[in-house]
């Protein structure tokens, strides 16, 4: 490289960011690995693919519980129909 060039991954440190394996990640996110490898396998959680192999950085876990977040589903509602009568 060239000057002050960097490639867009590198830390300030000049350190490459660690990518994660699907059991890795698993551990981190504290899900069965077969739960983490659907999604992989439905492209619902973001991830890298290198050739046929899986990796995760920690800003694609950080995505994966910040949705995770947004999809709890909303309070159940509650009949608001006329009153019951015996």
């Amino acid at each position: 490289m060239v000057g002050d060039e960097r490639p867009d991954n590198d830390h300030e440190d000049g350190a490459l960011e660690r990518l994660l394996t699907i059991p890795q990640a698993a551990r981190v996110l504290a899900v069965p690995e077969s739960w983490l490898r659907e999604r992989v396998r439905l492209r619902r959680v973001p991830h890298r693919r290198l050739g046929k192999h899986v990796r995760f950085t920690t800003a694609d876990l950080e995505q994966i519980v910040e949705r995770a977040a947004h999809q709890v589903a909303p309070a159940r509602r509650t009949f608001q129909g006329r009153p019951y009568k015996r």
